[in-house]
């Protein structure tokens, strides 16, 4: 059942709440709802801790300190349906405050990450969707510099032993953001998530650069078969950070490549053959551009290139047998 979880919030614009009046806010009604739907003695010691800072948007925000903190407390109750309601909770909450959830954001992230890891199904599915929801409403803010959310997420990437849904819904969760960088802004996220591949436990690695290459596929699927319009720029920077990891003919047995390669893979056995022309460009423009840089100057980094792109064209060239 956990393999039929889909977290995208892209597609996903309505919430079970409606649209609060103006003194009003989320918190405020995603509490009613849950105090009508969740009965348990655990989440009712919970409500009448923070009923009376709910009663106004302004309330919530000069309470804010003291929410987050019995958010935090009541998280760690193993209790199925306490959790659900605290998890929606937690998402009403960051639409509130925007960037005054800043502070609270590293803490919330590492609490819902260990919920994701659970064996209730429930548990992780309204896990993965806080997360996921998090990142839609903080999005502007956190992406002026993903790096330090990329680092709280890659336990569930592989970095530590996962089951592999769990590696999915945090691709599928950061996905989402990582569609929003541009240029300078996506190479540089690009080379510290492959950076962080170089420096994994030597035990990890393998589930790691699985995990990262289901990270980067993801930022770059589309539905039924096609490509996301952020696919080519995707796959420019996951091929220049391969690059910069080795120089010379051993560069094809590097993690990096190999992250690559693997991502290509995913994306070909995802894609109509169409869609898959857009890849195809792009190495072979980037070739024709090592090439000439190779020929001018004959620089040694520039021929570690054109050997990444040639490996990459022939496993390209023959994967579902020549079709894409």
């Amino acid at each position: 059942r956990a393999d039929a979880i889909e977290i995208n919030v892209a597609r996903r614009l309505v919430r079970d709440f409606d649209e609060p009046e103006d003194t009003s806010s989320y918190f405020a009604e995603s509490l009613t709802k849950q105090g009508e739907l969740n009965c348990t003695r655990d989440y009712t010691e919970f409500h009448n801790r923070v009923r009376n800072y709910q009663q106004s948007l302004a309330q919530v925000l000069y309470h804010k300190d003291a929410i987050v903190e019995a958010i935090e407390e009541y998280l760690t109750i193993e209790h199925e349906l306490v959790l659900v309601s605290l998890l929606d909770l937690v998402t009403a909450l960051a639409r509130d405050l925007q960037d005054e959830m800043m502070p609270y954001f590293g803490r919330l992230v590492e609490r819902i990450t260990r919920l994701i890891k659970a064996d209730t199904i429930e548990v992780v599915e309204a896990a993965s969707n806080a997360l996921a929801y998090l990142f839609k409403y903080l999005s502007k803010l956190l992406t002026t510099d993903l790096r330090p959310t990329f680092d709280l997420l890659k336990p569930l990437l592989g970095e530590e032993r996962q089951k592999s849904n769990v590696r999915r819904f945090a691709a599928e969760s950061l996905s989402f953001l990582i569609r929003k960088l541009r240029g300078p802004a996506l190479q540089q996220f690009v080379d510290h998530a492959m950076s962080s591949l170089v420096q994994c436990p030597e035990a990890s690695v393998s589930g790691y650069r699985d995990g990262l290459a289901l990270l980067f596929f993801e930022c770059m699927r589309g539905v039924e078969g096609q490509l996301h319009s952020r696919a080519a720029g995707m796959w420019t920077a996951v091929l220049r950070s391969v690059y910069s990891e080795h120089v010379g003919a051993n560069v094809t047995e590097g993690l990096k490549y190999v992250a690559a390669e693997s991502t290509l893979k995913l994306c070909f056995h995802h894609v109509k053959r169409e869609p898959a022309v857009a890849l195809w460009q792009v190495m072979l423009s980037e070739l024709d551009s090592q090439a000439q840089r190779l020929e001018s100057t004959g620089d040694a980094q520039a021929a570690g290139s054109v050997v990444v792109l040639t490996g990459l064209l022939g496993t390209a060239t023959l994967l579902r047998k020549g079709s894409r």
